[in-house]
């Protein structure tokens, strides 16, 4: 019983949680997308030792989707040290207002980032000698927004996050920001989903950054993995009509040894789709129709041992 009355208190008493006295402090509820405000020691918008700042993570992406600020108002003004930091991150309009709930009026600025197409929120709202601002990339809105109602009330709120896809801008360099903030597994898994939902040229990006990230990283597993992701990019640019591009990521990809079976099997049926999509119905039934094995290099012999043995065969077919 006493475990229990501890148990069912834990919720309570994150919540009466005090923001301004934690290192880091957990936006969202269970259910949703998870994200967390984590304290910075240093800013370029700080001048004081009353000022705090916290980036925005959250689950789905590996580096900060956004900052929120509370920042002592004095000599000078923070928002104008903010605008400063953010010249060369983005461009935004001129601010408009809009109501946020417990808060009221808000100053609302609406912006896009300077790299890409997407968009990017500033929410300033003032109250005493304090600034708070809510700041980030416009597919997080909700994490933004719950983010400047806990500082201002200086406790946990509760709050359903999710990702804000009217806000985020064009989809295909929302997906390629999104990408650059997944660690690679992340990315990997989003590439193959948004293929799976048709959205090729948003799966595009992913595989791209994947590309170019394997190559400046490197290591052992490199050569397997530039398989992989150039054999799914090629099938985006194949599925998006760019047939030639496509030829040339699928000559790249099948020049990688591979005794993979289960790769070397993605390269025939993502070659077969792609004879697919030119309406060369002959040409996919005859690469479905080649052993496995002969796929495994452009125009060279095929890679020794990769033949797939029946058990193989039995346990991918029944994948």
């Amino acid at each position: 019983m006493a475990i229990a009355g501890v148990l069912a208190a834990a919720p309570a008493l994150a919540q009466e949680m005090r923001p301004s006295l934690a290192d880091s402090f957990r936006l969202g509820s269970p259910g949703g997308l998870l994200c967390r405000a984590q304290s910075r020691l240093t800013d370029p918008a700080f001048a004081s030792m009353f000022d705090r700042g916290y980036i925005i993570a959250c689950r789905d992406a590996a580096s900060e989707v956004g900052r929120v600020y509370a920042l002592r108002l004095g000599g000078d003004d923070p928002a104008a040290r903010l605008d400063a930091a953010r010249t060369e991150r983005a461009r935004c309009e001129a601010a408009v207002s809009e109501t946020i709930d417990e808060l009221g009026a808000v100053e609302v600025r609406r912006c896009t980032l300077a790299s890409a197409d997407v968009g990017y929120r500033v929410y300033s709202w003032r109250r005493g000698d304090t600034l708070y601002v809510a700041e980030g990339l416009g597919g997080y809105d909700p994490a933004l927004r719950l983010a400047l109602r806990s500082i201002v009330a200086d406790r946990i709120l509760p709050g359903e996050l999710a990702i804000a896809t009217t806000e985020m801008g064009d989809p295909a360099a929302f997906a390629r920001v999104q990408a650059g903030t997944l660690d690679r597994d992340q990315a990997l898994s989003e590439g193959y989903r948004r293929n799976n939902s048709g959205s090729y040229a948003e799966a595009s990006e992913f595989f791209e950054s994947l590309i170019a990230r394997n190559a400046g990283e490197g290591g052992p597993e490199a050569e397997a993995r530039a398989g992989e992701y150039l054999i799914n990019q090629a099938l985006q640019q194949s599925n998006l009509g760019n047939f030639a591009e496509a030829d040339a990521l699928y000559a790249r990809a099948r020049a990688i040894p591979s005794t993979n079976a289960v790769q070397l099997r993605l390269r025939r049926n993502f070659l077969a789709l792609h004879a697919l999509n030119q309406r060369r119905l002959d040409e996919a039934m005859a690469v479905l129709d080649a052993a496995v094995a002969g796929l495994s290099a452009m125009g060279g012999a095929p890679t020794a041992g990769a033949e797939i043995d029946p058990p193989t065969a039995r346990a991918i077919n029944s994948a």
